[in-house]
């Protein structure tokens, strides 16, 4: 490969990692709302005695009587306009459609693949759903499109998916798509997990952590909703400073002035690992 060619190669993985997490960056940054306290709340905690004003929100609930409203969480106490919240601090990834998630295929048949989505149950891929873009034929007489499966992408056991959420409910499996823009097989690269809450501050306001995190480790980084996080570095030094970074995000989610004192970190560690 020319050296102009890996530039365009590297010009298009930024381009792409723009892409999605743009994306992911225009959901609200739940540890960022201003009107998040931070101290923590443990379960079965008196949030309000006030139910005339306030609601029972995520990870609450009314007490029987109606006089008060608890946490079921160990977390952050956030009032949004008249519901009271607990913004959980660890929790389990609960699937939604829409959502962008890093799928570990651990199964195959000639009738799906079966992934990891770092969820309660897995997730299902059927052929259809992998279909190769602009590999679609006309139907006869110009008819609707023949989505025969000799189109569709073909996935091996192992391989690591950024695909989307097309439907969850509690009767049936996650089921997945990787047809669209950006999503597909990875290769190469790390995957690292952290727990899913904690996603937000990983992706920062306005995407403003992340782009510190790509811009300050020289790496390319892909952050999805099911806690898992693709990364690739210029090197590894860099790619284990880029770790130890997210690690104590996830480890100081809680804090305030996090982003601040992350490109101070980053910065700290660079010169004593002697990285530019």
């Amino acid at each position: 490969m020319s050296f102009k060619d890996e530039e365009q190669r590297l010009k298009d993985d930024n381009q792409e990692e723009e892409a999605v997490n743009t994306e992911e960056d225009s959901d609200p940054d739940e540890f960022e709302d201003e009107e998040t306290t931070r101290n923590l709340v443990v379960p079965g905690e008196i949030l309000t005695t006030d139910t005339k004003t306030y609601l029972p929100g995520r990870g609450t609930i009314l007490s029987q009587d109606r006089s008060k409203i608890i946490s079921l969480n160990i977390g952050l106490k956030q009032t949004k306009k008249n519901y009271i919240n607990v913004i959980p601090l660890r929790g389990f990834y609960t699937p939604r459609p829409g959502d962008k998630v890093l799928a570990l295929v651990i199964d195959k048949n000639p009738v799906k693949y079966r992934c990891d989505i770092n969820a309660k149950d897995d997730a299902i891929l059927k052929p259809k759903n992998t279909m190769k873009r602009g590999r679609i034929s006309r139907g006869m007489r110009g008819g609707p499109p023949d989505r025969d499966n000799s189109n569709a992408e073909m996935y091996d056991i192992g391989d690591i998916l950024i695909a989307k959420i097309v439907s969850a409910d509690r009767l049936n499996a996650p089921e997945l798509t990787t047809v669209g823009k950006y999503l597909g097989k990875k290769n190469n690269g790390i995957v690292i997990s952290i727990d899913p809450p904690k996603i937000p501050r990983v992706i920062g306001r306005d995407g403003s952590m992340i782009k510190n995190l790509k811009n300050l480790t020289k790496s390319t980084i892909f952050v999805t909703q099911n806690g898992r996080i693709w990364l690739k570095g210029e090197d590894i030094a860099h790619e284990r400073l880029l770790i130890d970074a997210i690690r104590k995000i996830e480890r100081e989610a809680h804090t305030v002035g996090l982003t601040d004192r992350m490109v101070d970190y980053i910065e700290n560690e660079k010169k004593k690992r002697g990285l530019k």
